[in-house]
């Protein structure tokens, strides 16, 4: 065989063999993270568009030309995808359109065309219903259509907050093949849009401090919009009860896309879009193209960023120095008073602070039932005034807002009212369905208070401090972890230092010095200072204060409810959280008791919430308690 026939036969076995392996078909193993990666990985979470989308470029021999000229391969894309009416190609169009804003990042205006248009391309895909196939709403393309219409809306929000791109009748705003034409505005929020002053998107913050956190997925960009208090002079009745601070909600932004009537000009095409904003504490759903869609929400980052923006007053300081705290207290509403909703009323305890309910309002608030249907209130006070003088206040806010917002009393749910009472603030919560007045008194003195020569100021004062009765809107009371027989803590080295230390106001010291100085005078000559009981916060907990056993004898004549902490688990009758034993906490009417494992703090226990949510729930089912006489 000549050398050549060689080469020509060797030439045709390499040919051969190089048929054969491409001819040949197998596999290889990999991880199989590895492999569901590549299945997961958008353009939301990468930087590559998803395999779906490259093969759909692929198969169509646009690869070239999408890397060449991006905006002319989208251009020829949409023209396909509207002449065949191809859902999928909606899709792509919406990924791929947002994969080009992120990579025109550096020019902002750019960016935000190109996130405008994956926006309206995703709504399309979802709600375009002449498009093929039907869609179906349980595949995964539809929970990824869905992100790239919320990713774009919110990126397309933050170029408008930072260019300074305000909401205004008949702007057009670029998009890809022409303009989106703002055609109206409207808020579910409980304020005017003026009033806005600034707004963040819940996707720019991560929480620290609240569990859990209470968002849901859905359609639409979750918000925490912020709200300057309006000035003083256009303050209503009403607004007496919100903080004088900067007010942040939870909000959801939605842009509703429509095809503008001859919208097509010159090749253009002109959308119409409603720009929508939505309070999740209303309603969770939106209805879009006849479709009720789960509306996507964050209700822990406004609060959370509210509480970074206005801290609240140091509670340690409510207990030592009252005084500072005098034009602080009152009865506080997050949101403007909602008549279609059941007040629920929070109090705290000793050396605390309406913060002490973060975590249990953060936590209701997941129950869609409960957020449409209660409205929740915080009561703050100087821990270091005597609770009668406390609760009196808490009575006087709770009769004021009643007078001002319900003045007739003809609001069923006003009369529906649920107290919820931490530590101390149980101690004044009882005073709402408790009876004082002459019983009482007489805990303290077995001279009449009308016998007393004190100033008519004085005796108005104190009478008012212990004679009350059952408030008729206050059907249900939840008590935490009270001491409603003391705590010994009140009698040790604790109760000593913090009694020493505790600064009195005149407001409440004046009274009460007055009324002290007339009861040593009627015991006679031989009565000394020492025989009155001490006056302070830390005095009315401890289980020999005559007052506190008076109120514990009392009837309650609204129905209530006992949550307990157990630190170590030891039993009921041996309980305690640390501070307030079991045999005090405990009341054998409640209608129903529930022991956590926790430490003086049980309301911030999740058991401790989870109970609280079965209790309102209940209220609800179970109707408005037939309301005390007053």
């Amino acid at each position: 065989m000549t050398t050549r026939r060689i080469c020509t036969a060797l030439g045709w076995c390499l040919a051969l063999a190089l048929l054969a392996g491409c001819a040949r078909i197998g596999v290889k193993p990999v991880p199989m993270d590895t492999r569901t990666r590549e299945f997961d990985r958008t353009a939301l979470n990468s930087s590559l568009p998803s395999e779906r989308s490259l093969v759909f470029v692929r198969q169509r021999d646009l690869e070239t030309a999408w890397k060449a000229d991006a905006e002319s391969m989208l251009l020829g894309l949409d023209r396909e995808a509207r002449a065949q009416k191809d859902r999928e190609a909606f899709f792509v169009l919406a990924e791929l359109c947002y994969y080009e804003g992120k990579k025109e990042h550096a020019d902002k205006a750019r960016a935000a065309s190109y996130y405008l248009s994956s926006a309206l391309y995703a709504y399309a895909y979802l709600f375009d219903d002449a498009l093929s196939p039907e869609l179906d709403i349980y595949h995964p393309y539809s929970r990824q259509a869905m992100e790239f219409y919320n990713r774009s809306l919110a990126n397309y929000a933050l170029y408008a907050r930072e260019t300074g791109l305000a909401y205004a009748d008949g702007r057009e705003l670029p998009w890809l093949r022409g303009k989106v034409r703002l055609t109206g505005r409207s808020s579910q929020l409980a304020f005017a849009p003026d009033e806005l002053e600034s707004y963040h998107l819940a996707y720019e913050f991560e929480v620290v401090g609240l569990t859990p956190q209470q968002v849901r997925l859905g359609l639409g960009v979750p918000m925490a919009v912020v709200r300057q208090p309006p000035p003083e002079a256009s303050r209503t009745a009403a607004d007496r009860f919100t903080p004088k601070v900067r007010q942040t909600y939870a909000a959801t932004l939605f842009l509703r896309f429509s095809p503008h009537p001859e919208a097509k000009t010159s090749g253009a095409l002109v959308y119409d879009a409603a720009l929508e904003v939505h309070d999740p504490m209303r309603g969770t759903s939106l209805t879009v193209e006849g479709r009720r869609v789960s509306m996507e929400y964050d209700l822990t980052t406004p609060l959370a960023l509210m509480m970074q923006q206005s801290p609240e007053p140091n509670g340690l300081e409510g207990m030592m120095n009252p005084a500072a705290w005098e034009k602080l207290s009152g009865l506080y509403m997050l949101q403007p008073y909602d008549p279609g909703k059941i007040p629920v009323v929070f109090v705290h305890g000793l050396m605390s602070s309406p913060t002490t309910w973060a975590n249990v309002f953060n936590g209701l608030m997941g129950d869609p039932e409960l957020r449409e249907r209660y409205q929740f209130w915080f009561f703050r006070y100087p821990t270091g005034n005597p609770v009668l003088y406390s609760a009196m206040t808490l009575r006087r806010s709770l009769d004021e807002v009643r007078h001002t917002v319900d003045p007739d009393g003809t609001n069923p749910n006003f009369a529906r009212m649920v107290v919820v009472g931490h530590s101390m603030g149980g101690l004044l919560a009882k005073t709402l369905a408790e009876e004082g007045g002459d019983a009482l008194w007489a805990k303290v003195s077995k001279t009449p208070l009308d016998a007393l020569a004190v100033s008519a100021r004085d005796k108005a004062l104190v009478r008012e401090a212990f004679y009350f009765g059952p408030r008729p809107y206050v059907s249900r009371i939840i008590f935490v972890a009270v001491p409603h027989r003391g705590s010994d803590l009140a009698l040790g080295l604790v109760g000593k230092i913090g009694r020493a230390l505790i600064t009195l106001p005149a407001t409440v010291l004046r009274p009460v010095a007055s009324v002290g100085a007339a009861l040593l005078r009627a015991m006679g000559p031989g009565a000394r200072d020492k025989d009155m009981p001490g006056i302070t916060g830390i005095d009315s907990l401890s289980p020999k204060n005559a007052m506190l056993q008076g109120l514990a004898e009392a009837p309650i004549v609204t129905p209530y409810h006992s949550i307990l902490g157990d630190e170590k688990q030891g039993g009921r009758t041996g309980g305690t959280d640390g501070v307030v034993p079991y045999a005090s906490s405990h009341l054998d009417g409640a209608q129903s008791e529930l022991v956590v494992h926790s430490g003086h703090s049980a309301h911030e226990h999740p058991l401790a919430i989870r109970e609280m949510r079965r209790i309102l729930l209940l209220h609800l089912q179970q109707g408005a308690a037939s309301p005390a006489a007053p």
